[in-house]
């Protein structure tokens, strides 16, 4: 987030240290930044709910643990490699697997069915308003 008196040349020399981190994006505003703390701070957090969830599913069901957590670690590494490398866009992604109509398919509508979305909007909500709390000095 820059104020309104950096210049181009300031821009330039804070891309360069970022940048050196990894990717990076200038923000509009200070609020946007609890949200990407909300989203991305929380490495593999989200993504490693999702995962348990996927492996307590299998393990419910009589797979062994250990081959579950292997199948599910796999299918995370693959699935980053690929949504990284991609020129389309996670939605993309997914309405190509529903245009597919199979197994996935039939899995993505029962999610969305349940309100998934929803969820996981209002799970991101509250981690934004935790950032926001905490970046005020609250506990």
């Amino acid at each position: 987030v820059a104020g309104s008196g950096v210049t181009a040349r300031d821009r330039g020399i804070v891309r360069a240290i970022f940048d050196a981190c990894g990717l990076t994006d200038e923000l509009a505003g200070e609020d946007q930044i609890d949200q990407f703390t909300a989203m991305a701070g929380p490495v593999p957090g989200f993504v490693a709910l999702y995962a348990d969830a996927m492996i307590r599913h299998a393990t419910a069901r009589g797979i062994a643990p250990e081959v579950a957590e292997r199948a599910i670690r796999q299918l995370f590494l693959a699935s980053g490699s690929i949504l990284s490398a991609s020129r389309e866009s996670p939605a993309e992604q997914v309405q190509a697997m529903v245009d597919y109509a199979g197994t996935t398919a039939a899995g993505i509508a029962a999610m969305e069915a349940a309100g998934l979305a929803q969820a996981i909007s209002r799970g991101l909500d509250a981690a934004a308003a935790r950032a926001r709390i905490l970046g005020e000095g609250g506990a």
